[in-house]
């Protein structure tokens, strides 16, 4: 996508309003430009998805308020629950002669397993994976990959508890 495209979808999210109608207009407005998209895509006011045409969701996924999707190749399972202020970095700073400044970036991918739900304020990086039915909790910093029905916190995220997969 474009900077002028960018430009036209934020400048038109100014004058969405800020409920449930708006959440689903928004999803609506990215659809078309995104990798894949399944149904019932909402995206919370103030969001960013940096690269739309690098990000595939599935059914019944939600970006939180001002969560921020970077560039690179992001994945997002059914059902997954990005909270507010949640961030993800598939990409990484180089180094050269020194400084990151100068060293250019390497985009990388990060994949959220079908019913994962992302808290407030956590980061996941580049190159991880997480599995299906995983909480991700707020704050936490991810910087590896992590299997299905985890409790995931920490700076950096470990494994706070296992999920049950009977349990509801």
């Amino acid at each position: 996508m474009n900077n002028f495209w960018r430009f036209c979808i934020k400048i038109a999210f100014l004058f969405i309003p800020q409920r449930r109608e708006g959440d689903k207009l928004r999803g609506m407005i990215y659809k078309p430009f995104l990798k894949k998209c399944g149904k019932d895509f909402r995206v919370y006011d103030q969001a960013f998805i940096y690269e739309p045409n690098s990000l595939s969701v599935g059914d019944n996924v939600l970006v939180g308020f001002n969560a921020y999707i970077g560039a690179g190749e992001v994945h997002l399972g059914d059902g997954v629950t990005l909270g507010p202020f949640s961030m993800l970095a598939p990409t990484n700073r180089l180094r050269k002669h020194g400084s990151f400044r100068f060293g250019g970036i390497e985009a990388g991918s990060i994949h959220i397993g079908s019913g994962t739900q992302v808290a407030a304020h956590a980061c996941i990086t580049y190159e991880v994976k997480i599995g299906k039915g995983c909480l991700v909790a707020a704050g936490a910093v991810v910087t590896k990959s992590f299997k299905d029905n985890v409790l995931i916190g920490g700076v950096p995220a470990k494994v706070i508890k296992e999920y049950d997969d009977t349990q509801t």
